[in-house]
């Protein structure tokens, strides 16, 4: 855990001077017109009544390292959330890993101490928090996990450390899948496995792909959906996702997006700048009201 001084202003002081005197924050990313983090942390900031200045920083695809040079070259700057397609850059730029940064292979958070610049990921909790959330029961769980990307990385962590019973993975390319397995059972003692098609039932199935932004579905068999398991797609749209509508058409009743996981992982984010944990509630449900 990571602590820094927090300034609180009281609400005599005019808007001009919160806003020079704030902390600065910021998320990296590549498109980043779309994100909604600006709003979740200024909603968590007004919690504590914390001056936070956040910004949204769009880097060249090719030159995260200068966006974050030119940042952090402001004093006030105490750390940035990263989203695709820095996460790997933001690994090898950070001066030091967390755990969960290392075991992950992604870094989205970075906090500024004065030992340097810390990377750490927030994605595997802000994942396992939101299934908590909607009352999906990890421990002893069987999962799927869809995908093989930044996103799987990141959560598997958190889901082992979760006490699930084991996960299955699966990704059209398989050479990535077994890669990613590799490293997974690194530290989780041969708990992730490859997919194999059949009629094993699973508790929880996780779209960790990001192909329903586009509004397709994962080439995966339906029998994977037997037993009416709980179903995750980590993408969130303003209607259901094609594969929470597939996924309940085949009998799934407890569908879920990512909208959770997103507000989740800032508010671990803003824990591990601030040393203060917000109430995520109201700011989901502000967040699906203007969905």
């Amino acid at each position: 855990m990571y602590f820094f001084k927090v300034s609180v202003l009281s609400s005599e002081h005019h808007q001009s001077a919160i806003l020079r005197d704030a902390h600065v924050a910021c998320v990296f990313g590549n498109p980043i017109e779309q994100s909604k983090s600006p709003i979740i942390h200024e909603l968590f900031a007004k919690q504590f009544d914390i001056a936070l200045n956040y910004q949204k920083r769009l880097a060249d695809v090719d030159a995260f390292s200068l966006s974050a040079d030119a940042f952090f070259a402001n004093p006030l700057a105490i750390g940035a959330n990263v989203t695709m397609p820095f996460k790997d850059d933001a690994l090898k730029w950070v001066d030091t890993l967390s755990k969960q940064a290392r075991r992950a292979g992604a870094v989205n958070t970075i906090i500024r101490s004065e030992a340097g610049f810390i990377g750490d990921n927030s994605d595997g909790i802000g994942l396992t928090n939101d299934l908590r959330n909607h009352k999906v029961e990890l421990l002893g769980a069987n999962l799927l996990v869809i995908g093989a990307g930044g996103a799987a990385k990141g959560a598997l962590p958190a889901l082992i450390d979760a006490g699930v019973a084991g996960i299955s993975l699966y990704n059209r390319s398989q050479s990535k899948a077994l890669e990613l397995i590799e490293h997974s059972n690194g530290y989780s003692f041969g708990l992730v496995k490859p997919y194999k098609a059949g009629k094993e039932v699973f508790d929880l199935v996780i779209n960790a792909t990001s192909l329903s932004l586009s509004d397709q579905l994962p080439e995966i068999p339906d029998t994977v959906f037997y037993g009416n398991p709980s179903v995750y797609d980590m993408v969130y749209k303003n209607q259901e996702t094609v594969f929470l509508q597939h996924a309940r058409s085949l009998g799934c009743v407890n569908s879920i997006d990512g909208l959770g996981m997103l507000i989740e992982q800032a508010a671990h984010s803003f824990y591990l700048w601030f040393g203060l944990k917000p109430n995520t509630a109201p700011v989901f449900k502000y967040l699906r009201g203007a969905m």
